[in-house]
């Protein structure tokens, strides 16, 4: 019996248990945020093949006013307890639940800490020594010292170039791409991560869990 059988006993564990809210049992406002959601989103990709130029300035207004009443909405008193209720709630119990039923088919207490500090631990080891990344990670922040400035160097000199030629458009322009180019390199290498590694994540629920039953499974407190 080793670490890594619990580890994959936790994974399918896991499997069993649905962590996405089924559209059906949504309450109201959320049903309707996701039809306003894919109705923006269809409208801002098909405005620009009906309108030229196209109304830029309509659809970011109209996403930040979106978020903010959704975001009023979901953050009412009522609404938050229902969805802890009906959703959040249940969802805790059955993963709590979950673990500690793995716990004992491994025969270990799950309200002895020195036991739980040893898995969390173990955890923590396993889940830096399967990153397949680590090896990597000197020569990406290698590689990033040396691109970074030069990134920045290339972008300040056509800021200056067009400040000077009176286009702040072009200067924007380059104050934007330069953002994007870093927003879109860090979404890159957090989905090859995520592909790649799935298992990271994993550890991530095993180690969360697993404080959460030393929190309030230990010392005759529980919870659920």
């Amino acid at each position: 019996m080793r670490f890594c059988d619990f580890f994959i006993s936790y994974k399918i564990g896991l499997k069993g248990i649905k962590n996405i809210i089924p559209y059906t049992q949504l309450p109201l406002y959320r049903k309707l945020a996701i039809i306003l959601i894919f109705i923006i989103s269809l409208s801002g990709m098909l405005l620009p093949f009906f309108y030229q130029p196209t109304p830029d300035p309509i659809m970011p207004i109209v996403m930040i006013l979106f978020v903010i009443i959704f975001s009023f909405i979901d953050s009412k008193k009522e609404n938050q307890e229902h969805m802890l209720q009906e959703h959040y709630a249940p969802y805790s119990m059955k993963r709590i639940n979950m673990t500690i039923e793995i716990l004992r088919e491994y025969g270990i207490d799950y309200s002895d800490t020195s036991s739980i500090d040893s898995l969390i631990s173990e955890a923590q080891t396993a889940q830096v020594d399967s990153d397949f990344f680590q090896p990597l990670k000197k020569t990406f922040q290698l590689f990033g010292v040396i691109i970074v400035p030069i990134v920045i160097y290339v972008a300040q000199k056509m800021i200056d170039g067009a400040i000077q030629n009176n286009t702040m458009e072009t200067a924007i322009d380059v104050i934007t791409i330069s953002i994007l180019f870093f927003l879109i390199a860090h979404v890159i290498a957090s989905i090859i991560k995520i592909l790649v590694y799935r298992d990271y994540n994993k550890y991530n629920d095993l180690i969360y869990d697993l404080r959460q039953i030393k929190i309030f499974h230990t010392a005759n407190r529980s919870r659920f």
